[in-house]
């Protein structure tokens, strides 16, 4: 595996044929729930002898996409530039949200376009790492969201890796298709969970008050204290716009406001200052809301 200045990672003592497909072993069995979704990325980049890996989710109502699960070689070396999110977008340029699922695109190629053109982030990364090419295949793409698995490599690709990739792209493809129900959900779940514990060790929680109180110390707004009490009963943001009849862009103009008067700066941290506070009664009809302070 290429390293940093053409410098080579310790191989494995398989051969690369062997490697790849221990690679798509993994994978396939990560997706089935055998290990988590990180460690089956990771196992796929390993394979594909690749420095960084990057599974990521674009929901159409998103401006930028999800990071589902995150791979970088060298991510415990402080004076190396990380990874902080899919390039998926920058390397496909114009193409992006316009690729079929099931292809795939190279950035060697994609820099021959005329009409294509790089972005910073992307140009500072391939300085900073000597990145040399990425891959991008498209596993699946409808009208809400498509998927996308991307490979980071720090030198050049051979035509026969690039065919060896094209070749591999169908089983990988099917694998995504018929990976476990709910795994991408319950991936960034945990890490939602993970986020949360460590914004409490860092004291950033300032307050503990309990949200639903019937006290209402936060002074939401009864619509705001109506959202937060759904959350707190399990419903995702797109059930509580259904329960609520309110557009998904309300709600989350709500939960802008919610998070401020919360002093909380994401999902993870207002539900765990819900539902860690044990403050509402669960049994109490979402119509009974406190009036606003």
């Amino acid at each position: 595996m290429d390293g940093r200045n053409g410098s080579t990672l310790p191989e494995t003592r398989m051969a690369p044929q062997l490697r790849v497909l221990d690679g798509i072993a993994g994978w396939c069995g990560g997706l089935h729930g055998s290990m988590p979704l990180q460690d089956a990325l990771s196992s796929l980049a390993y394979g594909f002898d690749a420095q960084c890996s990057v599974l990521s989710r674009q929901l159409n109502s998103e401006d930028r996409a999800r990071t589902v699960a995150l791979f970088d070689y060298y991510s415990s070396l402080p004076d190396l530039a990380r990874l902080g999110r899919s390039l998926a977008k920058d390397v496909l340029g114009y193409f992006y949200g316009q690729a079929r699922g099931s292809t795939i695109w190279f950035l060697s190629d994609v820099l021959d376009d005329p009409n294509w053109r790089t972005t910073k982030t992307l140009a500072h990364w391939r300085l900073d790492r000597d990145m040399r090419e990425i891959v991008v295949m498209v596993l699946a793409s409808n009208q809400q969201q498509t998927d996308y698995v991307e490979f980071h490599f720090g030198r050049s690709l051979e035509r026969s890796e690039k065919l060896e990739f094209e070749s591999l792209l169908p089983t990988i493809v099917r694998s995504w298709t018929g990976r476990k129900t709910g795994l991408v959900t319950k991936t960034r779940m945990d890490e939602r969970l993970v986020r949360a514990r460590n914004v409490v060790q860092a004291d950033k929680l300032k307050w503990d008050a309990p949200i639903l109180g019937m006290s209402n110390p936060a002074g939401l707004s009864r619509a705001e204290f109506r959202v937060c009490l759904l959350l707190s009963r399990g419903l995702s943001v797109k059930g509580v716009t259904d329960e609520l009849g309110l557009t998904e862009a309300t709600v989350r103009t709500h939960l802008r406001s919610i998070y401020a008067k919360t002093d909380t700066s994401s999902m993870a941290e207002l539900l765990y200052r819900i539902l860690s506070a044990g403050s509402s009664d669960q049994s109490e009809p979402v119509q009974s809301v406190p009036k606003r302070a």
